[in-house]
C-alpha cells in the first residue's frame, strides 16, 4: 500500500515549466526544467529545439514567444 501512496504523491508534484508560443508553427507548447539549470523542449509540430537558461538576473514571466 505504501508504494501506491508514493506514486500518487509523485504525480502531484508540479514540474516547473515555461509556456511557449512557437511562432514558427503558430502553436503553444511547454518546455520543462529537468536539470535545475535550464528549460528544454521542442516545438510540438516541427520539433525545433529550444533551451532557456536559468540565471540570477532573470524574469518572473512564465509565458514567452519563440520566433
Amino acid at each position: 500500500m505504501e508504494a501506491g501512496l508514493t506514486v500518487a504523491a509523485n504525480r502531484q508534484k508540479k514540474r516547473k515549466y515555461l509556456g511557449i508560443h512557437f511562432a514558427c508553427c503558430n502553436i503553444y507548447g511547454r518546455i520543462y526544467n529537468y536539470s535545475g539549470k535550464q528549460y528544454e523542449g521542442k516545438c510540438p509540430r516541427c520539433l525545433r529545439s529550444l533551451t532557456v537558461r536559468v540565471g540570477s538576473g532573470g524574469v518572473s514571466n512564465r509565458f514567452f514567444v519563440a520566433s
